[in-house]
C-alpha cells in the first residue's frame, strides 16, 4: 500500500468515529529536500502518524504545532528554510540545503473532506489535483487557500479556478509530472497522482516471496501467477494483492498487463517461459525481467523468433552481488525502480547534478480563452 492509500485508509477509519486529524502535505520545494512535493503525513489525535514529509526532522515539529495552527479551520502553510544559519535549522536537525513548504489542513473541513472523498473514489485511477497554496494578490481574495480542482483527463469543472488552470492541468496529465504554478496572483500546486505501480510475477516459488515483500514496501500492486495449485495460493503470499492460478494453455488469462506494468518471469521452467515471453512482450510492458543467465534469455528469444526489445531485461536486476533470494529480489526491484524513474541505477556519488529532478515551476500572467481549449477537456463539472 502506498503512502496516499495508507492515509486514505486511516481517514476512512476516522469517519465513523467523527474524530479529527491534520493532513500535512509538502506543496513546494526549492533546492534539496529528503521528500519531494506530494509527500504527505496524517496526524491522528492519539499521536500516531501515517506517512512522512521529511527524513524525520520536521515530523516532530509539525506534530507539536499542527493542531493549534489549524484550530480556526483554515489551512496553514509552514515554510522551513534549511539554507539559513538560523538556530532553528540546527534544532530540527535540518541540513538539506533547501526550502520546504508544508500545508496543514484539518480533514473535517469541507474542502479537504471533499478532496479526500474524491481521491478515495479514484484510488486506482490517475488524476491531477490542483491545490491553491497561497493568494499573493489582493485582487484575487475571492479564492481561498486550500481550494482544489481535479482533472481526470476529460473533465476539470467550470469554476473560475478550473478555467484559470486548465492548461496546467492538461499538461500535468499529459506529461505525468507535477508543477508549481504562479498565475494571476495565485500560487498553485498542480499534482499528478498516478495509481500504484503494477508488478506481475510469474512463478510462485520461495524466491518470489522477498520480491513481493520489497515491492509492497515500495507501495506497488503485486500479482503472483503460477500454474501449480500448491504454489499459487494466498497462504503462501499473504502480502500479495492477487494470487492467480493460470492454465498452461492461457497463462495470461485474468491478468492485467499494459504499458505501465512491470513483469518478472521467475518460473524456473524453460518450456513455460517459451510460452510466456512472447505473450507478455505482445502487451509491451514498461519492464520485462527474466531470471536466469544471459545465454538462457538469448536462447529463449531465438526459439521464439524475437529480437530483444528495449524493455526486456535479461538477466533481470542490477549488478549488486549476492545470490540469496532476498539479494536477488533487491537487485530486481532496484532495476525496476531505476527504469520507472528513467535512471541508470549507478552510484549516487558519481551522479552529476542534483539527486532529484528539479520542481517544474511555471509563471503565467493570464490564461488562454475558453475557445482555445481542446475538445477532451470538458468543463462541465
Amino acid at each position: 500500500m502506498n503512502e496516499l492509500h495508507s492515509i486514505l485508509e486511516a481517514w476512512r477509519g476516522l469517519q465513523g468515529e467523527h474524530r479529527s486529524a491534520v493532513l500535512a502535505s509538502v506543496v513546494h520545494v526549492s533546492g534539496s529536500a529528503y521528500r519531494r512535493p506530494g509527500a504527505r503525513m496524517l496526524l491522528l489525535p492519539d499521536g500516531k502518524r501515517i506517512g512522512s514529509v521529511s527524513g524525520g526532522c520536521l515530523e516532530g515539529e509539525l506534530a507539536k504545532k499542527a493542531w493549534w495552527l489549524t484550530e480556526s479551520g483554515e489551512p496553514s502553510v509552514r515554510v522551513y528554510d534549511t539554507t539559513s544559519d538560523d538556530d532553528a535549522v540546527w534544532e530540527f536537525g535540518l541540513g538539506c540545503n533547501g526550502v520546504v513548504q508544508v500545508m496543514l489542513e484539518r480533514v473535517e473541513t469541507p474542502a479537504i473532506h471533499e478532496a479526500l472523498t474524491y481521491l478515495d473514489a479514484r484510488r486506482d485511477s490517475p488524476v491531477v489535483m490542483a491545490t491553491l497554496v497561497r493568494v499573493t494578490s489582493a485582487a484575487e481574495t475571492h479564492y481561498a487557500a486550500g481550494s482544489r480542482v481535479f482533472f481526470d483527463g476529460e473533465r476539470c469543472g467550470q469554476s473560475g479556478l478550473a478555467l484559470l488552470l486548465w492548461e496546467d492541468l492538461r499538461l500535468a496529465w499529459l506529461e505525468r509530472r507535477s508543477r508549481y504554478v504562479h498565475v494571476a496572483g495565485l500560487e498553485v500546486f498542480v499534482e499528478w497522482l498516478g495509481p500504484p505501480q503494477k508488478l506481475v510475477i510469474f512463478g510462485a516459488g520461495h524466491d518470489a516471496r522477498p520480491l513481493v515483500s520489497i515491492s509492497k514496501q515500495l507501495g506497488w500492486h503485486v500479482t503472483i501467477a503460477d500454474g501449480r495449485p500448491a504454489y499459487a495460493c494466498a497462504a503462501n503470499f499473504p502480502d500479495a494483492d492477487r494470487v492467480v492460478l493460470f492454465r498452461a494453455e492461457a497463462p495470461l488469462r485474468g491478468l492485467s498487463i499494459d504499458e505501465d506494468t512491470a513483469v518478472v518471469l521467475m518460473t524456473h521452467n524453460y518450456p513455460l517461459d517459451l510460452r510466456l515471453l512472447p505473450a507478455v512482450l505482445a502487451h509491451n510492458p514498461r519492464y520485462v525481467g527474466v531470471l536466469g543467465p544471459k545465454n538462457r534469455a538469448e536462447r529463449l528469444l531465438d526459439e521464439c523468433g524475437l529480437a530483444a526489445p528495449e524493455n526486456l531485461h535479461a538477466p533481470a536486476g542490477l549488478d549488486v552481488g549476492g545470490e540469496a533470494p532476498a539479494a536477488v529480489a533487491l537487485s530486481i526491484t532496484a532495476e525496476i525502480q531505476a527504469v520507472l524513474m528513467s535512471r541508470k541505477g549507478g552510484e549516487l556519488r558519481l551522479r552529476e547534478g542534483s539527486l532529484h529532478a528539479p520542481v517544474l515551476e511555471v509563471g503565467r500572467a493570464e490564461f488562454r480563452p475558453l475557445a482555445a481549449q481542446p475538445a477532451y477537456c470538458e468543463l462541465n463539472g
